[in-house]
């Protein structure tokens, strides 16, 4: 695939942030990066992009708001193409991203395949034939992780990137372990549901289903505020997380 085309990545959770910029990477395009939808309103401002992948809840200015921002600065022949990029693959979600302005959407986590096909669908003329560059599993993975998942991170091509964004995700559990204990005690349930939404997140694209699961939970907790189910909930999430991070530390690091 050409490297003419100018992409930017939206994404605030870093994990997920350089699976995707990774796969752009092997495509031979090396996309810009912003954090959050304000930086991202600003880049688009300054630099015109042909196709923008846009996460939709991210601090300061969501997807969605960053969306309707970039539509209506818009000048005449200017539009980029704004692919949403959710976790949250739920009945109406395509619809608020469509309405927002946006052109398409992909549900996490994003496979290399649907990186491609959502270029090719956009911009045909702008492909060549690549080869697939797979690495071989070495190792046996136990349900702990998605083999699946663990496959198609190392399908991308780098070596070295499981072992980085694995290291990344043991960073991720220990700000959610230190995060949600101090958010319980100050009964901040908007925090926690960030914190959990942000590890739902990495675990999802790292095929950590367990833990995922459990972020599910402590969302659900969070929006109806139950602090005691909530902290009920924390020492199994401790213990799933203990295992893990057994798991990683043994297996790669």
């Amino acid at each position: 695939m050409t490297n003419q085309l100018n992409v930017l990545v939206v994404e605030d959770n870093v994990i997920n942030q350089k699976v995707v910029v990774k796969m752009l990477e092997r495509l031979q395009i090396h996309p810009s990066v912003a954090v959050n939808g304000k930086e991202a309103v600003r880049i688009i401002s300054s630099q015109p992009y042909d196709i923008v992948f846009m996460d939709i809840q991210m601090p300061e200015m969501d997807g969605l708001e960053a969306t309707r921002v970039i539509r209506a600065m818009e000048s005449t022949g200017s539009h980029p193409i704004i692919i949403a990029l959710t976790a949250n693959a739920m009945i109406g979600d395509r619809e608020r991203c469509l309405d927002a302005g946006m052109d398409d959407y992909l549900a996490k986590p994003v496979k290399q395949s649907d990186i491609e096909s959502i270029i090719l669908k956009w911009f045909p003329a702008s492909t060549e034939p690549h080869g697939e560059v797979l690495l071989p599993v070495t190792e046996s993975i136990p349900s702990k992780i998605d083999p699946k998942r663990i496959e198609q991170i190392q399908e991308i091509g780098d070596s070295g990137l499981l072992k980085e964004l694995l290291m990344l995700y043991l960073e991720d559990l220990d700000q959610f372990s230190d995060g949600v204990t101090s958010a319980v005690s100050d009964e901040n349930f908007k925090l926690i549901y960030e914190y959990s939404h942000k590890l739902k997140g990495s675990s999802a694209n790292l095929g950590i289903e367990s833990i995922r699961e459990a972020c599910i939970s402590m969302e659900t907790l969070a929006r109806q505020n139950k602090k005691d189910d909530i902290a009920r909930h924390i020492i199994v999430m401790q213990q799933l997380m203990s295992e893990i991070r057994m798991y990683i530390t043994q297996t790669y690091l």
